[in-house]
């Protein structure tokens, strides 16, 4: 019974490292094109004049999602390989090599864990610089916009002022012109009175004040000096 125990432990043990030599062949390929891909969305990342800043943020998690995901493999085949060890160093009489080599085994995976969350830590970072960079930019662009929308309002505002200003000065130059004409209007029709007056102050004087053309003029005086009052 105890050596059908131990048959199944070293089953389980081969299992798991020819379990662990598979994944670790895929993952040669696979974490070859995971750092091709992660180089390429962290140069995208960092291209801050041509990209935007919502797009590098989505550029450095895409890439944060795909180390996470080819980390997680390659510690999973470093578990099954440090696990097989274990288990095979307490089925049978373990050397000082073999001890060796199970600490070696749970050191490489014990740094593979440590590396995954300094990468999620290093993102993590990264991605909030970038979303600080976006506020910061956007703040930069509305307070562009509202400059430029006080320049405009102040424009329109000198604008306005300018055209009431000039509707003023028209209506005032067509007002001093009004009365200029009235003024011209009322000085001619005074000379025009004067002359009639003075016509009819020379009729008078040549005509006896009895005679039908004397008391005729006179009347036309007194009608004309009616209307100057």
């Amino acid at each position: 019974e105890e050596n059908i125990r131990e048959a199944n432990i070293a089953a389980g043990i081969a299992d798991k490292r020819a379990k662990a030599d598979k994944q670790e062949r895929a993952l040669l390929t696979e974490r070859a094109e995971a750092n091709r891909k992660i180089a390429e969305l962290r140069e995208k990342a960092a291209d801050k004049e041509n990209v935007q800043v919502e797009e590098r943020i989505a550029a450095l998690i895409e890439a944060g999602r795909i180390n996470e995901e080819i980390t997680a493999k390659e510690i999973e085949a470093a578990r099954l390989r440090f696990e097989a060890k274990k288990a095979e160093n307490a089925l049978s009489k373990s050397t000082k090599e073999d001890l060796d080599e199970q600490a070696q085994l749970e050191a490489r995976l014990i740094d593979l864990e440590t590396a995954r969350l300094q990468k999620q830590k290093s993102l993590t970072a990264e991605v909030t610089t970038a979303r600080r960079e976006a506020i910061a930019e956007q703040k930069a662009l509305e307070a562009e916009a509202a400059a430029e929308q006080k320049t405009k309002d102040a424009e329109k505002e000198a604008a306005d002022k300018a055209k009431k200003e000039k509707k003023a000065e028209e209506a005032k130059k067509e007002l001093d012109e009004k009365k200029r004409i009235a003024a011209e209007e009322i000085a001619l029709e005074q000379q025009v009175v004067a002359a009639k007056s003075q016509a009819l102050d020379a009729i008078i004087g040549l005509t006896n004040k009895e005679s039908g053309i004397g008391k005729a003029a006179f009347i036309a005086k007194q009608i004309l000096a009616a209307k100057e009052m």
